[in-house]
């Protein structure tokens, strides 16, 4: 009503100033076009500010604290995703395809650890900080960026974990990439990779890994400058620069910064083409449920396949079962899945998932692990665990013996090499492969539990998704 009273009183103001003095009106009116005109052809890079900047501040903050008193419920579930990103251009697959499934619907934050001294770093942090937002801008994903310096990566990611956010708008789900070059790194930075994936389950988060065949990760561009490509890693050997990538995750050095950013050019930088910005046509998205989890495994891919590029995909769902009673447990999956109104097209049961794989290729996920043998069996007690304590991650005979004796837990080592062969049977040629992430026990040894997952999407080309939950419902039976 304010605003009409508001456009009434200056059409009137208008009408009198013509009325009065006709020829000094016109003069006005001059005067204002001319210096509008002006304006608008120079563009100067300047900010006027403006009242409804204002205004949206106070819409945005007084939304945001009552959202802080709403009660939690399935009904409200969003996936609101901590992508691990580190400077969000070197990994474009990475950001798409959050971007995918979170554009208006929930919060999506690209994150990045800056590790080394505070003092050192945070000239860097302020430096790319907006040359990353509007990058993300121009990429026209609607999401945040935020860093953190700290002295190594797991406690970045576990400031990150802890203070993300504000209020409900918080993170639920860290999303990171696939460790690809796993068998070439320390031991610390394999600690720290696996050490998160724990640390997100210990503080209730779900988890998302994402692999693709020619890994995620975008060539340093027109907006970075690379100083000292060819440097060490600190406590590792000679590898190259790409062993300085962590999961999605940017490490940079102790010493100072191993990059020169010009933030102008990087938001004006040549936007690179994924996979998630292309039309995927009529292909399928294949889900392996395997265990239940909370139900985020069935919605990331149900909220991807309403999307725009892959709206014309049909989706299928895998859930292991036994061969005598295949009928009646498909029944049961559709009849729980038409509950949940998520509208896939097909059900298969896989009643020969706990079969024991060929030896030869049990042969090859020995030959994986080989490098990280202790070979203990002749060696007494007390060598055994001096070496255990200078290389932790280290796999025994026991811990070998104990993976191949348990037949439910086959599933980590052989039920993995099986899953790769039902994986190459099925779904070899999909547009996308979810599966649920498999998660080791604390004990475990890290090459071991990296085997796995290297195992399970061994030699396969479409891209791949690992997600687990945290036990927290994400589907209802209630209708919205």
């Amino acid at each position: 009503m304010l605003k009409w009273a508001a456009l009434f009183g200056a059409a009137i103001s208008v009408v009198i100033m013509f009325l009065l003095t006709w020829w000094a009106a016109f003069i006005a009116f001059g005067i204002v076009i001319f210096l509008l005109g002006y304006i608008l052809y120079k563009k100067p890079d300047v900010n006027w500010g403006s009242s409804m900047q204002a205004s949206l501040y106070n819409m945005a903050l007084n939304y945001s604290v009552g959202l802080s008193q709403v009660d939690e419920h399935v009904k409200n579930y969003r996936p609101q995703c901590l992508v691990l990103t580190g400077p969000p251009n070197f990994h474009p697959d990475l950001v798409d395809f959050v971007g995918t499934f979170t554009k208006n619907l929930s919060l999506m934050l690209c994150s990045n650890v800056l590790i080394g001294l505070w003092k050192q770093k945070m000239p860097e942090s302020r430096l790319t900080a907006d040359g990353h937002t509007k990058w993300l801008m121009k990429r026209k994903i609607k999401a945040f960026y935020t860093d953190v310096v700290a002295e190594n990566l797991r406690s970045g990611v576990q400031m990150l974990i802890q203070t993300a956010g504000l209020g409900k708008m918080r993170p639920n789900i860290p999303v990171l990439g696939y460790k690809r070059n796993w068998r070439m790194v320390s031991s610390q930075s394999l600690e720290d990779y696996v050490g998160i994936l724990h640390d997100a389950f210990d503080f209730k988060y779900g988890v998302c890994l994402m692999r693709m065949k020619e890994g995620s990760r975008a060539a340093p561009s027109i907006g970075w400058s690379w100083l000292g490509a060819t440097q060490n890693i600190p406590g590792s050997k000679d590898y190259s620069w790409e062993a300085r990538f962590i999961a999605g995750l940017w490490v940079g050095s102790r010493d100072g910064p191993l990059i020169h950013v010009n933030p102008t050019t990087l938001a004006s930088e040549q936007q690179a083409s994924t996979i998630f910005q292309r039309e995927q046509g009529k292909k399928t998205i294949d889900i392996y449920w395997l265990f239940d989890s909370g139900g985020l495994a069935l919605l990331i891919p149900y909220l991807l396949g309403h999307k725009k590029w892959w709206g014309k995909c049909k989706i299928g769902v895998f859930v292991s079962g036994q061969i005598n009673m295949m009928d009646e447990e498909k029944k049961v999956i559709v009849s729980l899945l038409s509950k949940f109104r998520l509208s896939f097209h097909e059900v298969h049961i896989l009643p020969d998932i706990s079969q024991k794989p060929p030896p030869e290729h049990i042969k090859r996920f020995d030959d994986l692990i080989a490098p990280f043998r202790l070979n203990d069996g002749f060696k007494d007690e007390a060598t055994v665990n001096e070496i255990r304590q200078g290389c932790p991650w280290k796999i025994s005979d026991k811990e070998v013996d104990k993976n191949r004796a348990k037949v439910a837990v086959v599933m980590w080592g052989s039920l993995q090499v099986r899953l790769n062969e039902i994986l190459l049977d099925y779904s070899q040629d999909m547009a996308l492969i979810a599966i649920t992430l498999p998660i080791s026990r604390k004990g475990c040894p890290r090459s071991l539990y990296m085997a796995w997952l290297k195992t399970l999407s061994q030699d396969l080309q479409p891209l791949i998704i690992l997600i687990r939950g945290n036990q927290e419902n994400t589907l209802t039976f209630y209708c919205q």
